[in-house]
């Protein structure tokens, strides 16, 4: 399988992750420009972007973020939205990392991130998911 085929496949994979937990999701068609985003993701009033990354082997290289993604994880942001996030797929295990802090990374010189740099400034997945629910109970007083 390419790397192409890989990060399709991830991206359905995650697409379908977050539908379970009651999102209402869309992936992004890939077309001759580049799309700036991987999927989208709505619940409860918030929409959230991610690109995902399906990394085999022991790190993240930063190259894999082009200038696209770039503009638009900072234009996203800067226009009032929650913040882009990067969905890494890494040694069996998902980590969502949000772009600034790949962005202060790469400020600081950095070339790529283990697995261990990136739960340090992202989480798993499930946490993630944890995180929304209680998030979302405290605002909606349900779920």
């Amino acid at each position: 399988m390419s790397n192409k085929s890989n990060g399709t496949a991830f991206e359905k994979e995650f697409a379908q992750m977050l539908s379970e937990h009651g999102f209402w999701v869309h992936c992004l068609k890939d077309n001759q420009n580049g799309q700036p985003f991987d999927v989208i993701a709505a619940r409860n009033g918030e929409t959230y972007v991610f690109d995902c990354k399906d990394c085999q082997g022991e790190s993240f290289r930063m190259s894999r973020i082009e200038e696209n993604q770039h503009n638009a994880m900072s234009l996203w942001s800067s226009t009032g939205n929650r913040p882009g996030l990067f969905a890494i797929r890494m040694q069996g295990m998902v980590i969502l990392v949000p772009y600034r802090m790949l962005a202060t990374m790469m400020e600081s010189g950095a070339k790529q991130a283990t697995r261990n740099e990136l739960m340090r400034c992202g989480r798993l997945f499930e946490r993630w998911i944890e995180h929304r629910d209680r998030l979302d109970r405290k605002v909606t007083g349900c779920r």
